[in-house]
């Protein structure tokens, strides 16, 4: 089968904000839950999409200098640690498809640690941009379903890497405010009008940042929908640099 090319017309039917439902589990886009029994594939597929994206991204980035020079042999480590993060991904979209309508139980969440974890996976892709990735902030514990902030994350240090310009700073930040856990990540790069701050997070919407660069749209929507369905959301701000914070927010684990 011919892999098709991407399509950059609008979709012929209107789209609603959130493609996720309470449950955390994702809708088609007519409406109907994204259940393999229930006859809606689409929004499981561009979850899952959008969900190995980042890991492969990063295999492949990594790869290619293991290639071109051998010194780079010290990044294996973080190879095998994206490839196990592609199995862990693939074990959350199996328990999509099982779910069915039945609310995922929250799953404890070391922010700091998944914060670290997610900057050094995308690290490599950065310095070949030529763009520094900063980590600062408290130890936090959060609750999440689906590997919610693991996959924010992906998609906005992907975002910010794309959107700063060669020697700039992408600066990504964890602190508490009152039974949250705040999850920030800014960049220097052109930022969004307040047309686009207040369309950003609807899918297939893309900005006119966005022009050049290969995507479909989704992967800030489905970042909210995760959000969302943890008790958390997704924050969009313009920086007092002239770029974008975009916020991942989930709520306080329990003492």
């Amino acid at each position: 089968m011919r892999a098709r090319p991407y399509d950059t017309a609008p979709p012929p039917y209107d789209t609603a904000p959130l493609p996720y439902d309470d449950t955390g589990l994702p809708y088609d886009m007519a409406g109907g839950p994204c259940d393999p029994a229930a006859g809606g594939p689409y929004g499981l597929a561009a979850a899952a999409a959008h969900q190995l994206r980042g890991p492969l991204s990063s295999i492949r980035l990594r790869l290619q200098m293991l290639r071109e020079d051998r010194p780079h042999i010290a990044e294996l480590p973080g190879v095998l640690g994206e490839v196990d993060r592609l199995f862990a991904l693939l074990d959350q979209i199996l328990d999509w498809g099982a779910a069915g309508r039945t609310r995922p139980a929250p799953r404890s969440v070391e922010v700091l640690d998944a914060a670290a974890a997610r900057v050094d996976a995308w690290s490599v892709t950065a310095e070949v941009q030529g763009v520094r990735l900063d980590l600062t902030g408290t130890a936090a514990t959060a609750l999440q379903v689906h590997g919610a902030l693991e996959h924010a994350l992906d998609v906005l240090l992907d975002n910010a890497v794309k959107a700063g310009p060669p020697g700039s700073t992408v600066t990504c930040t964890v602190h508490v405010t009152g039974q949250h856990v705040h999850v920030g990540v800014t960049d220097e790069g052109p930022g969004m009008t307040d047309e686009e701050l207040a369309h950003a997070q609807r899918p297939f919407w893309r900005g006119a940042s966005a022009a050049g660069h290969r995507g479909s749209g989704l992967g800030l929507s489905i970042a909210a929908s995760l959000l969302h369905a943890s008790g958390g959301r997704l924050g969009l701000a313009r920086a007092a640099s002239g770029g974008l914070t975009a916020t991942a927010v989930l709520p306080l684990a329990p003492d």
